[in-house]
């Protein structure tokens, strides 16, 4: 199964099929009486539920919860259980407002400003922005442009001593859960993160098994690695094989996972979920490169015979080339006059594991009588995906054509 490489979000709905990974349970405004570089990492140990280290985790997904409190008659607040100072809630109307600096300074939010020009308060988060003007009921997005009313009509913001207040109703736009109880208010949200505990590995099999460790309330992730033209495919194997781990006083699962491996460098992402993705490179070393075979894929199958190269792995020097040739099948009603080579290189990335292949050229080959014949030249050392590519269709409104891919090699250039 491939799924077109869009979004990331798109992609991991269309693999896994997840659903939203946080639920937010919205809450009414709150009523108050007047009374109230490449190398091999060796993994960092992770505990099984024995107390053991499992050396085969190479990924760590987190859930860490947060809550701040701040006592309404004044004088105490606290976050996560640590005493800070904070402004005070204050009441109109019998309804309870936040002071906004406060969730600032929470870090509920990524950021909170002041724009005393168009007196409004610009409240940056995960969900999004949203900006807040004084004695305004609406709320507007980034742009200046007002949120649907049905959905986002407040009581009007507050600025009292130089101090932005919003009703408490405005902080489940923030994805936070809010209240009050005991004489406090409370808002509650909770943070992702994603550990990479061994980012690199070699091996000689065709196929990465490793293991995932993740807070048992978080969605069980995934793996998925790229087959060309932003083409993602998922794992071959996912299987929970421990559960209820205990570890830094909260729960974990663990889940094993299984990912094909092409010859030389492999990218892979894993992701839960509502989660970042979490990259890791694996370098699958072969001996005999002659024993790997160009990789015809299932929809190439039906259009497409390749006579040369012979191997699908080849190991080559600076400036050397190979050729390219074959057949083409073409189908009833459908000439099939051409097919485009993309060349992808390793390109090392720490910041996103999903640019390590670069495109650095494609070329259009023709097919004549169905058949065709090109060379290529692989300049530059590296390691390299070549991708053959047949019929060209259009995939969503904007993203402009994309190509089928019916062929896939490796080469591996030295200086």
């Amino acid at each position: 199964m491939t799924v077109k490489k869009m979004p990331k979000s798109a992609v991991w709905l269309a693999v896994f099929a997840f659903l939203a990974a946080a639920v937010v349970v919205p809450v009414r405004d709150v009523k108050i009486s007047a009374a109230g570089s490449e190398a091999a990492v060796p993994a960092a140990p992770a505990q099984t539920a024995s107390g053991a280290a499992n050396s085969t985790d190479v990924v760590r997904f987190d859930l860490i919860k947060h809550e701040m409190k701040i006592n309404l008659s004044g004088g105490n607040a606290s976050l996560d259980g640590k005493a800070v100072k904070a402004a005070t809630p204050v009441k109109r109307n019998g309804r309870l407002y936040v002071p906004l600096r406060a969730l600032g300074e929470s870090g509920a939010v990524s950021s909170v400003a002041w724009n005393s020009t168009k007196r409004q308060v610009r409240v940056v988060t995960r969900w999004g922005e949203f900006n807040f003007r004084i004695g305004s009921t609406r709320v507007y997005d980034g742009q200046g442009k007002a949120l649907p009313a049905e959905n986002f009509t407040i009581p009007a913001p507050l600025l009292i001593n130089g101090t932005a207040y919003v009703p408490v109703r405005a902080l489940t736009f923030f994805g936070l859960a809010a209240g009050t109880a005991d004489g406090q208010l409370f808002w509650r949200w909770s943070e992702k993160k994603e550990q990479v505990l061994k980012p690199y590995w070699e091996t000689g099999e065709d196929q990465a098994v490793f293991t995932v460790l993740y807070a048992k309330e978080l969605y069980a992730p995934g793996a998925a690695s790229p087959i060309g033209s932003g083409t993602w495919v998922s794992s071959v194997g996912r299987k929970i094989v421990e559960k209820d781990i205990r570890l830094d006083g909260s729960l974990y699962n663990r889940i094993q996972l299984s990912v094909p491996l092409a010859p030389g460098i492999n990218t892979i992402e894993i992701s839960s979920m509502g989660m970042a993705t979490a990259g890791i490179r694996i370098r699958r070393n072969v001996s005999d490169p002659s024993a790997i075979p160009v990789n015809i894929t299932e929809d190439g199958k039906g259009f497409l015979t390749l006579e040369s190269p012979a191997s699908g792995y080849m190991k080559l020097k600076s400036g050397d080339s190979f050729t390219i040739s074959g057949k083409v099948i073409n189908p009833p009603n459908l000439a099939i006059d051409k097919l485009t080579v993309t060349i992808q290189r390793y390109v090392p990335d720490a910041a996103d594991v999903i640019r390590d292949f670069t495109t650095v050229s494609t070329k259009e080959i023709s097919v004549k009588n169905g058949t065709f014949s090109s060379t290529v030249t692989l300049d530059q050392p590296g390691s390299y995906r070549i991708y053959v590519k047949g019929l060209t269709y259009t995939t969503f409104p904007g993203h402009g054509p994309a190509s089928v891919t019916w062929a896939n090699l490796s080469a591996e250039v030295a200086e």
